[in-house]
């Protein structure tokens, strides 16, 4: 057993549902939750780490009073057998917590990546070819690239042989004296370079091996089929991963063994950005410094490399899809709804996918928020870096520290939130991209109208919900703990809208997990995706924008009260042949592959693909896409799948505002 944390001795029970509100964390105790209410166990949260029950290396500090314990609580000094017990049952917790943090990790990355651990995918089978593969880049540099002959998880060999490019910079790579610095050009360089082997994946949460990650991880993977010159001018499809903005790579999308599958000449291309707190590290400090959502600016570099070179590799930059799952799709979102300011009619991507994301997906508060200021100062603790003194100083610190301290802090920070429900590391309202939230730009119409195809599962938030909560009081204080900005009859309407099951009726009652399970999901479903997407889909069509929207409905191996769950859909769009239902994969990656070619996903899908017809406005038809046992792939009024009323109270306009979506 590996040793505890630096400040394990100190611990006390974190609160499970931490919240954006000040009141959660500056005038006292939270309300009690889910196992820590079974328990008996209440905390308060503080603005640093070290202060959640006493100060590092001095005396216990007296617990604050709380409902259940109304007066201080200052502890003995324990003989040694009673600190034995009490470490023992530090020690049960703390690994019991672990555990559950990396079960939620791990099934992330296995839904949304495809296997255990972003980066350490199975690599697809590479040949040197026989005549070299170069590329030049004009002012920049010439690349030497691969041939991939076989699909990178279900080792299929391809019928024609992809050409690649890999670990291709496209940025300057912020690293050491230069970390925490905006994106910028790549510099020129003489000779060739080689680009026929995968890169290291960004930093990212500790749990996984430090040896796959670095920090000049700026890169791109560019495949295209086997024989394309500079004059093909092929379409392109620049994908983004997801992983709640903490974890994936460019490698999680087999970007060749979709060129190789479609029956249109494509080009795809798969990158990596910045992550955790590397690529949003919320604070005034960074505001000040002019370095919020450096991860966003590491994507809008990329589209901007692919604009001005991916006709070098017989791209054509006036046919670039971006698209993206999840926080992917978020992030798409995002720059779809970036038409203000300098970007004002100057759209780098001229279609848009966003597989369970938009621009209303997350909540984006300022970078003052309360939450963002304790998970700061939490990360400062860590680092041992001031958070006063002069802006150089703090910066040299943070820059001076070892790489594996900043993936340590940063993890840690992640583990310790509600990683599932409020994170910690994400762009924030008022930095760059994200002037405006995505509600206003929506309402004020500044977004591009191009054609855009958008989806999300059945059961998106069933990946998310506690399974431990039992009482409609949990359920409030669940709600009220992740969108704070809601009020008291926004809560009493919540009641009406999603009934408690606790009397064994209504929609949420059969629920085998635990009474709240299924009303928790719903809620939280609605909230953060399926709502969204309507209000994504519902703005860009009302702007006679074209629309294709779907709702997934086919499970995918995540077990039986997982329904269809968030990124059920992620290895199907991949058009991998090795899921559970394969012929849905040939499907669902030709309507893909043909909305990339032709902005149409009918005109090039496979002949017995279903007409998938545009969406028009809300309760229009949207493209079901369901095994057998789910009733098959249909076009089906919105109306059957999703919650009309929720959707609608969700997406009301000042409501938004207030959840800062």
């Amino acid at each position: 057993m590996s040793p505890p944390p630096e400040d394990f001795p100190r611990r006390r029970s974190s609160n499970n549902y931490q919240t954006f509100s000040q009141g959660a964390h500056e005038s006292g105790p939270s309300t009690m939750t889910g196992q820590n209410a079974q328990h008996g166990y209440s905390s308060s949260v503080s603005s640093s780490a070290s202060s959640l029950s006493g100060s590092p290396g001095g005396s216990p500090q007296p617990l604050l009073p709380t409902k259940d314990f109304p007066f201080p609580i200052v502890p003995a000094k324990p003989t040694v057998p009673r600190i034995w017990t009490r470490v023992q049952h530090r020690l049960k917790r703390h690994w019991v917590w672990c555990l559950a943090a990396l079960a939620f990790l791990a099934a992330l990355s296995a839904m949304i990546f495809g296997f255990i651990g972003p980066g350490r995918g199975i690599d697809p089978t590479l040949e040197d070819p026989d005549e070299p593969l170069l590329v030049n880049l004009p002012g920049y540099g010439t690349f030497r690239g691969v041939q991939v002959v076989k699909s990178a998880q279900a080792k299929i060999a391809f019928q024609d042989s992809v050409e690649a490019w890999l670990a291709v910079e496209y940025s300057t790579q912020p690293a050491n004296d230069t970390r925490f610095t905006p994106p910028d050009w790549p510099k020129e360089f003489t000779g060739i370079k080689d680009a026929s082997k995968y890169g290291k994946t960004c930093i990212q949460d500790s749990w996984f091996s430090p040896s796959q990650h670095a920090e000049e991880c700026l890169t791109f993977n560019l495949y295209r089929p086997a024989g394309v010159t500079a004059e093909s001018k092929l379409p392109v499809f620049v994908f983004l991963h997801g992983g709640a903005f903490v974890l994936g790579s460019g490698r999680s999308f087999d970007g060749a063994a979709f060129v190789s599958k479609s029956n249109q000449p494509l080009i795809v291309v798969t990158a990596q950005y910045r992550l955790g707190a590397l690529g949003s590290l919320p604070s005034k400090l960074f505001a000040d410094e002019g370095l919020l959502n450096l991860g966003l600016r590491d994507q809008r570099m990329l589209l901007e490399f692919m604009q001005k070179y991916v006709v070098q590799f017989g791209g054509d930059p006036d046919r670039i899809t971006l698209g993206g799952q999840s926080a992917g799709a978020h992030s798409v979102g995002l720059h779809l709804f970036h038409n203000y300011g300098n970007d004002t009619g100057k759209s780098l991507f001229s279609q848009a996918i966003l597989a369970s994301g938009a621009p209303t997906a997350r909540s984006f508060p300022p970078a003052t928020q309360p939450l963002y200021v304790r998970y700061y100062q939490q990360f400062m603790d860590m680092l041992k870096c001031p958070t006063s003194g002069t802006n150089a100083e703090i910066m040299a610190c943070l820059r001076a520290k070892p790489l594996r301290s900043i993936q340590q802090a940063s993890g840690k920070v992640y583990r310790d939130s509600q990683y599932n429900i409020t994170w910690p590391w994400q762009p924030v309202s008022g930095g760059p991209l994200l002037e405006i939230l995505g509600s206003i730009s929506g309402r004020n119409n500044t977004f591009f109208k191009i054609p855009t195809l958008i989806t999300s599962t059945t059961d998106e938030g069933k990946l998310f919900a506690p399974k431990d909560l039992s009482t409609n009081a949990q359920f409030i204080d669940f709600i009220k703990n992740f969108q704070p900005g809601l009020n008291q009859d926004d809560l009493a309407d919540l009641k009406v809208l999603y009934p408690d099951p606790s009397d064994g009726k209504g929609p949420y009652a059969n629920s085998p997990v635990s009474k709240q399970y299924e009303r928790i999901s719903a809620a939280y479903g609605d909230y953060s995706y399926i709502c969204p997407v309507q209000e994504t889909a519902y703005r860009l069509a009302k702007a006679n924008a074209t629309v294709y929207k779907a709702r997934w409905n086919t499970p995918n191996n995540s077990g039986a009260n997982m329904g269809v769950p968030h990124a059920a859909d992620s290895p199907y769009f991949n058009g991998l042949s090795n899921v559970q239902f394969p012929p849905i994969a040939d499907l669902y990656s030709s309507y893909y592959a043909s909305f990339i070619v032709s902005g149409d996903p009918n005109r090039y899908a496979i002949e017995s693909a279903v007409s998938w017809k545009p969406y028009t406005g809300v309760g229009s038809e949207e493209l079901v896409v369901g095994n057998e046992e789910r009733g098959g792939v249909k076009m089906e009024q919105e109306e059957e799948g999703i919650r009309m009323e929720q959707c609608s109270w969700w997406r009301d306009e000042e409501r938004m505002v207030r959840m800062f979506k």
